[in-house]
Parts: C-alpha cells; structure tokens; sequence
C-alpha cells in the first residue's frame, strides 16, 4: 500500500510539472500572439502606407522614358536605373566641362559646392577639369577601378567620387582607391577630395576611411539637376533639360529614399519587419497555386501531356507530335508553355521551338517556311533565330483582377479551365493542322529518301 502511495505521488508531481509547463507554454504562446497583435495593429496605423500607395500611383501614371527604354534594350525586363554603371555614365557626362550638354562646368561646380568639396568663398576654376570613368589602379598587387574622377591638374585639385547605388563597398576598395590616388599626387599642395555617393549618404565602413571619404546622397544629385533645369536666366539646351528632366524623374522614383517606391517600401519593411513577415509567410503563390489548375485542365484535354515544369513555366504538348517525328539525343522537337516570365508576370501561352542542332535543323527550317505562310497563327515568327525561341501566342490568360480576386478560387479556377477549353476547341486546331501537315510532309520526304 505504502508502494502504491509512493507511485501515486510520483505521478501527481509529474503531471504537476506537465501542468506547469503547459501553462508556461501557453504564457509563450499569448505572449507571442499579443506581439503578432501589436505588431499588426502598429503596421495597419503606419501613415506611411498612405504615403507609399499615393507615390506608387503617381508613379504608375507618370511616364519614364529611360525606364521605358532600357527594358527594351536590355530585354530581361531590368530597368536602365538598375544599372550603377548607367548612372556613373550619366554623372561622368554632366561633371565633364566639354561635355555635349553644352553646360561647362556650370554642373560640376555646382556638385561640388553640394557635396562639400568647394565653398563660396573659393574661386578655383574647373572648367579645364578631366572627367576619367573607371580610373585603374594596383594597391598591394589587387587592381581597382573608381568610379570617377575629376581631375583638375591646373588648378591642383582632383575629386574622387565612388558610387554606389544598389551595392556596398568591398575588399577595403576606398582605401586601396585613396592610397593610389596619394601615390599618383604625392604633392602636398595637390588637394584631393573624396565622394562617397549613395542613395542614403551612407558612411564608409572602415573608420579611418570616414575621416577622408565625405558621403553625399542622390538627393543632392537631383537637387543640382532641378536646380539647373528650373534656373531661368541661364537655361540649358532644350534637348538636355528633356533629358535631365526625364533623369530627374527616374532618380526620384526609384533612387531616392523619401520618394522611391522602392527605398520607402524597405524601410517600411524594416520597421514592421515581424507584423509583414507574418503576412508574407501565407501569401499566396499564385504561379504555383495557377499552374496546377492549369496541369489539371491541360490533363482533361485529350491527347494532351504534361511534360515538363519549372517554376514560372509548365510545358505541354499533344501525343500526335511526338509520334510523327522522332530524333534521338533531342530535345522535343516542339511544345506549348504556360509561361510567367513575360513582361507583367501573368501567364500566357507560348510554341517553344529548341535550338537548332545538326539533327533538327531540316525540319526546323520546314517548320519556319510553315509557320511564315500562317504568320496569323504563329506570331512572332519574323523574330526566328537558332537559339531557344517562344513564339507568344496569347495575351495574358490572368490578371491584375483575378490575383486581386484570388480568394474566389472557384472563379480563378472555372476562367482557367474556360480558357483551355476554348484554346483547345476554336484555336488549336488550326495551328495544329500547319503543325501535323508539316511533320508528315518531312517524315514522307525522309521515307522517300
């Protein structure tokens, strides 16, 4: 009995202490749900939400043509203003006196009295002043290369300008530059200054590199700029303050910290970082919540497999084409894609073609003549090269509207499946028939032969 009693009190202090640390479990649980609550109560009152959304919009009316222009040229859909080396260029044309901006040395005095390098008071003249971009040098067997630098040898003076707008130093870089430059202008009555440029004026890393390198911002950069475009008595071509306008904007909307979309949006972050974190961690996804309505409603069309999928693309093809040609070692000859990486990031459906090989490159080429006889089934064709080629075939099967209304699965789900349907029935068939006849065309010829 005295055993009996001995275990029983075991046991009560055992679940004593399971009690005690569920009931010390559940303090950590409402403590951290009260700070979840905290956390989102404060993000929801942020009064810079209201800030960012009304830049965001103003931002979404207002045209920019560098922005336009370098999603053309670089065709990844990567913005001119993601480029350091486009601003360097820029800042390198408007700091150089016999630039064609016609201006002189009007821009680089007033940088330099903005940045700190000149006073009022001073009267050195920089109108001869050599702009080098990529300025080369060795330090301790590693080559390095400045962003810029104003040379003003008649007046004993040069600017060292570093710029960084999306990255951060490395590899000790200002002072490998700083020493170089001191090793080139030894002389003591040489004054050399040193521009750290960044979006937030942000100081060097070393400490003994903040004595000598002063920060600037892009802010004092689109000051000069507005200065110069707005200055009445002494105006600038009319070509250049078009384009400096057009910089202007670029630098505001996507450089500046109080009026980039981008730079406001990561403080933001950063400030409410667990209350958005929160939100993050059950966002929807929707290429891969989309893609498998879309594997589902390819699957109920007959004849039709799915072959292959990667993260923004689902590849699919119907069995006719791969039973007529045949070429071992290949990639399949051709396929359709649901793809998201075109430009805006909805899905829209595309023919791959593989690139040309020795063993595909005859009926790559009956495929092309085929295809450019029915340029309104195939558009794009005209674009045709050796390389990989999508030729785009639809607009955007989704949305802005439908992620909005994403919630509404049932919708989301019946437009996709719709979608296919009706490609299948009323389109694909005619751009099938071009495909199949060329296929048996080129296996007749092959058997003949």
């Amino acid at each position: 009995m005295q055993t009996d009693d001995a275990e029983t009190a075991g046991q009560i202090v055992a679940l004593g202490r399971v009690v005690s640390d569920l009931q010390e479990l559940g303090n950590v649980l409402n403590a951290e749900q009260n700070r979840q609550t905290d956390a989102l109560e404060k993000f929801a009152v942020d009064e810079r939400l209201k800030e960012l959304a009304k830049i965001s919009e103003e931002q979404r009316r207002e045209f920019d043509a560098l922005d336009f222009v370098g999603r053309l040229r670089l065709g990844s859909g990567r913005a001119l203003w993601g480029w350091e080396e486009f601003h360097s260029g820029v800042l390198a044309w408007l700091l150089d006196p016999r630039g064609s901006h016609a201006m002189e040395d009007r821009f680089l005095t007033e940088f330099l009295r903005a940045v700190g390098v000149l006073s009022e008071a001073q009267t050195a003249d920089w109108s001869h002043a050599s702009i080098i971009m990529e300025w080369a040098n060795q330090v301790d067997d590693e080559w390095g290369y400045l962003d810029i630098l104003v040379l003003n040898e008649a007046g004993q003076a040069l600017c060292a300008i570093e710029n960084k707008v999306f990255s951060g130093e490395h590899s000790e870089q200002l002072t490998r530059y700083r020493k170089a430059l001191e090793r080139r202008y030894p002389d003591q009555g040489f004054s050399k200054r040193y521009v750290f440029l960044t979006p937030y004026g942000t100081l060097p890393y070393h400490p003994e590199e903040q004595k000598h390198w002063m920060p600037a911002t892009y802010t004092t950069v689109l000051d000069v700029i507005n200065q110069i475009i707005e200055e009445n008595e002494n105006p600038v071509k009319k070509d250049v303050c078009a384009f400096l306008r057009q910089y202007a904007t670029t630098i505001r909307r996507n450089i500046v910290p109080e009026t980039s979309v981008q730079q406001m949006a990561r403080k933001i972050y950063l400030e409410n970082r667990e209350a958005m974190d929160l939100i993050i961690q059950f966002k929807p996804d929707f290429i891969a919540e989309a893609k498998e309505e879309f594997k589902k409603a390819i699957g109920r069309q007959q004849g039709w497999t799915v072959v292959y999928e990667r993260n923004e693309w689902v590849n699919f093809r119907p069995d006719s084409w791969e039973s007529l040609v045949t070429i071992p070692g290949e990639y399949s000859l051709l396929a359709l894609n649901i793809d998201w990486r075109w430009d805006g990031g909805y899905p829209r459906l595309g023919l791959v073609v593989p690139p040309e090989t020795d063993a595909n490159r005859e009926i790559r080429n009956q495929l092309h003549r085929a295809f450019l006889q029915h340029e309104d089934r195939f558009p794009g064709t005209e674009s045709w090269r050796s390389s990989w080629l999508w030729l785009v075939y639809s607009d955007p099967i989704l949305d802005e509207s439908d992620y909005a209304n994403w919630q509404d699965q049932v919708a989301v789900r019946a437009k996709i499946e719709e979608w296919v349907k009706n490609f299948a029935e009323n389109e694909f068939p005619a751009m099938n028939d071009v495909i199949v006849n060329c296929l048996r065309e080129y296996e007749a010829q092959k058997n003949a032969g």
